[in-house]
């Protein structure tokens, strides 16, 4: 009696310690961390990491998406808007540089803050960022969590 016991009182300390480690998955839902974001055409940091302890505005488009190429327009105009504080991050999913760079600059987009993923990284972006049914843009906040899917205006202008 006392060996189970002290196996059963054992095994939930070990439960309590390694639960207080874990830490929470990462998904593209609400509420959870952010997935990470490899482009696979950059050697540096991915634009996630690059703007770490940030809230971020992360949109998904492409240019034969015209929902999320204006999203991605409109999210652009938003993020130079005086005032605000979010930073907003562009992942182009065209498998053309070139249609990439076009776009780009007939939309008069914020260079800096636009990135084309490698056509060898979209299907991984895909999974990760569930975007089977579509191109969506995240609010994730300086801690790394997402707390909104394709967010309105009124709710960008309120981030503090």
């Amino acid at each position: 009696m006392n060996k189970t016991f002290l196996t059963i009182a054992v095994l939930a300390l070990l439960t309590l310690f390694t639960s207080a480690y874990y830490s929470a998955p990462a998904d593209s839902r609400i509420g959870f961390k952010a997935p990470s974001l490899v482009l696979g055409n950059n050697n540096g940091l991915s634009p996630l990491q690059q703007h770490a302890g940030e809230n971020i505005l992360l949109t998904f488009w492409a240019s034969s998406d015209a929902d999320s190429r204006l999203d991605n327009m409109r999210y652009d105009r938003m993020s130079r808007a005086e005032g605000m504080a979010f930073t907003h991050i562009s992942v182009n999913m065209d498998r053309s540089e070139n249609v990439f760079d076009c776009v780009v600059a007939i939309d008069d987009l914020n260079r800096s803050s636009q990135f084309n993923a490698a056509v060898a990284a979209q299907d991984e972006i895909i999974k990760r960022w569930r975007l089977d049914d579509g191109y969506h843009s995240f609010l994730i906040d300086a801690q790394g969590k997402i707390v909104a899917v394709d967010p309105d205006a009124k709710s960008l202008a309120a981030i503090k």
